[in-house]
């Protein structure tokens, strides 16, 4: 791993109001930005906010640089849209009934989800919208954020430490450490959204991405409250993945929600051993992105909650329904759904607006709600105990032969 020449350099991204109750004179923090650049000019850009990544640009097969992540120009957009880029506490993905149960006490937790049921990615103030403390150390990008006692319920305070190094070969590794003052469920991961074609390019390029994940199981999500329940095989469903698929709109209206939001599990002789996760590829331009990480699933996710432009999917209305009432059933549902919610219009870098399937997640954790599921592997920590999770997202180009 070579980043000895990689340059860093630190400016301000913008302003955000200090939370209350901080004894200092000035009403506002900078939120401050990093540019690393290796040695072969491809950039990767953080901000404090989150501790987040703003931007990546990597090559085509043609050399030429892209910016492959979603995101915004200022600290309007991050303020006004959530989960762009950033680091998802303390328990990523979602709690059942938004009670956790530790010790024979039952802890009642933050509510924000959709239903009013359930805690999802640790409520409504956490790690995605607060400025880390952050600093450049030995050619890396190092964050940090304490987390009170009982912030959005958790009985612990929380130290959490994010470590960020770009490589000369295009691997951004994330190195996520934690420890807490009682037992405490962690789990910890970045959630970004990508598009190798670039970042405005939209559904028509993202649905030409082939993606492949090494999983043999997946985490049904119970109807009832929409939380996942039990292990089932990938075997003749949606997440069967294991050989190359592309993500076409038959494939993702073929899915409930229209499109991909799956834990998988991946396969592992261990579920906390450093492995291959997933690999993505955007054959016109020849990008393409492998994951890696010591945790034992990982969520995919195609955007399906972004924004909807309210038009017929163009690779379906060409085409007759045959025998797949299943997919022509779920289209309708999902035109429904759409139909209820008045979309709000997500502008990005350059103004251009993100849209349903405008960009795609690969992110590591452990299974969702597997604090209150006794068979899934636990992420409780301990007083003494460090939280390890160790992720790399690596950038690669197929040459045509």
């Amino acid at each position: 791993m070579s980043f000895g020449d990689t340059l860093i350099e630190e400016d301000g991204f913008g302003f955000v109001p200090r939370l209350p109750g901080a004894e200092l004179e000035k009403s506002c923090e900078i939120v401050r930005r990093y540019t690393l650049t290796n040695k072969h000019k491809a950039i990767v850009r953080l901000i404090s906010w989150g501790a987040s990544i703003q931007s990546i640009k990597v090559p085509n097969r043609d050399g030429k640089l892209a910016d492959v992540v979603l995101g915004f120009d200022n600290m309007d957009g991050y303020l006004k849209n959530r989960y762009m880029g950033c680091i998802i506490d303390r328990v990523a993905n979602g709690i059942s009934g938004g009670t956790m149960h530790l010790d024979n006490v039952i802890y009642p937790l933050s509510i924000n989800d959709r239903t009013g049921k359930d805690c999802f990615n640790s409520a409504t103030v956490a790690f995605d919208n607060t400025n880390w403390q952050s600093q450049i150390v030995n050619n890396r990008v190092v964050m940090s954020h304490l987390s009170q006692k009982y912030r959005q319920g958790y009985p612990s305070n929380v130290l959490t430490q994010i470590k960020y190094t770009w490589t000369d070969d295009n691997q951004l590794h994330i190195n996520i450490r934690a420890t807490s003052t009682s037992s405490i469920p962690v789990n910890i991961t970045n959630y970004c959204l990508f598009n190798l074609a670039g970042h405005g390019t939209g559904s028509k390029e993202l649905k030409k991405h082939v993606l492949t994940v090494n999983a043999d199981s997946w985490i049904f999500m119970e109807a009832k409250n929409n939380l996942p329940s039990i292990i089932c095989p990938v075997d003749g469903t949606a997440c069967e993945l294991r050989l190359p698929a592309q993500l076409n709109q038959r494939r993702l209206y073929g899915i409930p929600g229209g499109g991909y939001n799956h834990n998988l599990c991946i396969n592992s002789p261990s579920s906390w051993c450093y492995r291959f996760h997933a690999r993505i590829l955007h054959p016109t331009s020849g990008r393409f992105l492998e994951v890696y990480s010591n945790n034992p699933g990982l969520q995919v996710y195609t955007g399906n909650k972004l924004p909807h432009q309210y038009i017929y999917p163009p690779d379906l209305k060409d085409h007759e329904w045959g025998n797949d009432k299943n997919v022509q059933i779920n289209f309708w549902k999902s035109m429904k759904e759409i139909a209820k919610e008045k979309a709000t219009e997500v502008y990005g870098k350059g103004g251009i607006p993100y849209r349903r399937h405008g960009g795609f997640a690969l992110s590591p954790q452990n299974y969702s709600n597997a604090g209150n599921i006794k068979h899934f592997p636990s992420y409780m920590l301990h007083p003494g105990k460090m939280y390890t999770h160790d992720m790399t997202y690596k950038f690669g180009v197929l040459f045509e032969d």
